[in-house]
């Protein structure tokens, strides 16, 4: 049976894959969301009419990690979700502009109230074994997501669906889920308006499983080549575990007169050097580029990728001394942003100042992050130094202690890829502060079960990121964990699952300062990662938010 490690796996998943690059919102970015995007979504080399096409349509790339499920109602792994996405069509197919175009379906309406959510299935959608997508299949899929014997670690994601926690809790039957189907109608009804929804429907997330596929392998679906069925325009042919995966063009989807990639080939490798040899040779079409790697490349190969992530030093206030607001502000402020992204991504600009990302819709379709400005202060000030030490001595007098026993009460904890940021963050509180914390270098699965059962003390580079460009996004798992009990917090999270629009944001920005002004979650540095693409390649898609890569439309030049 699948754990309910619910939002602690997702955090260790951000967690281990940002160290290693050293329930809803509106997310559309079209004034009319029911409306599909004009744009196709490609980088700006689309037409392959004045270049002659390849021979050989193939493209490879590095994937990270191991899948460890290719059923898109179940990963939690965001590079796992390029093959998804590749393989599994979505409702709805999202665009580079931050809209959307057709996918299973073929349109979409969203009711005034932006409750009710109508979609109608393409005539003629088939999987790649021949046999039609049906609605049922899109019931099936949720109902197979939310079961409450398969406890998904991610069933919250699909929580804005009326009945959905309920049906998963076991309180109701799927009978009263908020999905129907009337003939190639599909209707999703969200508990409270959820302008965002459209961000979930073009998700690899919700793209729907063969019933019959899932009903012949149960837990076992998309774990192996022949436990998989695509309806994308991909397909799996291969798949040697811990090592590599082929994709090749999927010859019964929809659209598959319009795919010209032959073949994808997804190397499995977490070896930053192994995957540099690789594009030098010709072996790779993408590769991720370090900031210490960028005079290696041509300017023209290299493309930039702002994603909507955010890692933080979380806090645990149960912990004798972390309990004091003021010895956590001392910490807080004593961490000096800017040196450490200079030190950690060579990038000073990806400093975080607040929660949310730049990117993520704010008032009237501005952006979150330049609105609400920034929310904490640092040692990037040299005045804030000398009112850290203040705060420290202050929350020390107030607990009875000294220094020393502060020194002994509590340890930094990371994984061994984020052993780098945890010494550059003990480093300055011993300078700023005259603190020496020890750190303590963990293994995922032991720093899981302490963050689940809330025996941790103070984890270095955890993080969020988001399938949605929405301020909700970055900040209601602190509401679902349910480990900070602060009732200012709680209440104004439920005030704006009762709202919309601008009014609904202006509540998201007053929960950033609220989370804080508290100073548990204390957050580092956004992300952005730097791709070097071979010169041969066009059409290729990089998303800043959702899965990161979409193949649809590449292309091989001469």
């Amino acid at each position: 049976m699948k754990k309910n490690l619910k939002k602690v796996l997702s955090l260790l998943l951000v967690l281990s894959m940002a160290l290693a690059f050293a329930a809803c919102g509106s997310g559309n970015g079209n004034s009319e969301d029911n409306k599909p995007s004009q744009s196709n979504g490609t980088d700006d080399k689309t037409n392959p009419s004045d270049e002659k096409l390849a021979a050989n349509q193939s493209f490879s790339y590095i994937s990270r990690t191991e899948p460890a499920t290719l059923d898109p109602w179940f990963n939690n792994n965001g590079e796992t979700s390029n093959v998804i996405i590749s393989i599994h069509e979505p409702l709805l197919r999202r665009t580079a502009d931050g809209g959307w175009s057709e996918g299973l379906c073929t349109s979409y309406e969203k009711s005034e109230d932006s409750k009710t959510h109508t979609l109608v299935l393409r005539e003629g959608a088939k999987w790649q074994d021949g046999t039609p997508v049906t609605t049922e299949d899109i019931l099936f899929s949720v109902e197979h997501a939310l079961k409450p014997e398969m406890a998904s670690e991610i069933a919250y994601r699909y929580f804005p669906i009326v009945n959905a926690e309920a049906f998963f809790t076991g309180k109701v039957g799927f009978e009263e889920v908020g999905v129907k189907a009337d003939g190639n109608t599909i209707v999703f009804t969200t508990t409270e308006p959820c302008d965002f929804f459209i961000d979930m429907l073009t998700s690899d997330n919700m793209a729907p499983v063969q019933k019959a596929a899932v009903e012949a392998n149960g837990e076992l679906y998309g774990t192996d080549v022949d436990k998989v069925v695509a309806s994308g325009p991909f397909k799996l042919t291969e798949w040697t575990h811990q090592n590599s995966m082929i994709l090749e063009k999927n010859e019964n989807y929809w659209d598959a007169d319009n795919v010209k990639l032959e073949k994808i080939e997804v190397v499995i490798t977490s070896d930053a050097n192994t995957a540099l040899g690789m594009y030098q040779s010709g072996a790779l079409s993408i590769v991720r580029v370090g900031k210490d790697q960028l005079s290696l490349f041509d300017e023209k190969e290299l493309r930039v990728d702002p994603r909507l992530k955010v890692t933080f030093i979380e806090f645990n206030p149960a912990n004798e001394f972390l309990s004091n607001k003021n010895i956590r502000e001392a910490l807080s402020i004593s961490f000096n942003r800017q040196v450490f992204a200079e030190q950690i991504l060579k990038n000073g600009k990806l400093a975080a100042y607040g929660l949310v990302p730049y990117g993520v819709t704010g008032v009237n379709g501005g952006d979150f992050r330049e609105q609400n400005g920034n929310v904490v202060s640092d040692a990037s000030d040299e005045s804030e130094i000398a009112r850290a030490k203040e705060l420290l001595q202050k929350g020390l007098d107030e607990l009875g202690k000294t220094a020393e026993d502060l020194q002994e009460g509590f340890v930094i904890q990371t994984l061994d890829s984020g052993k780098q940021q945890a010494q550059a963050i003990q480093n300055m509180w011993k300078v700023n502060l005259g603190l020496e914390m020890p750190v303590q270098v963990l293994d995922i699965n032991v720093l899981l079960p302490m963050l689940m059962g809330g025996t941790f003390d103070c984890v270095i580079g955890g993080g969020q990121d988001s399938n949605y460009r929405d301020p909700q996004g970055f900040m209601q798992f602190i509401y679902d964990e349910n480990k900070w009990d602060n009732q200012e917090f709680r209440s104004l999270v439920e005030k704006a699952h009762t709202q919309t629009g601008d009014e609904r944001i202006q509540t998201w920005m007053e929960i950033e300062k609220v989370i804080l002004e508290n100073f548990i979650y204390i957050p580092q540095v956004y992300a952005e990662n730097t791709w070097a693409v071979n010169p041969q390649v066009r059409g290729l898609n990089i998303y800043t938010y959702g899965s990161e890569f979409d193949f649809k439309d590449v292309y091989i030049v001469e």
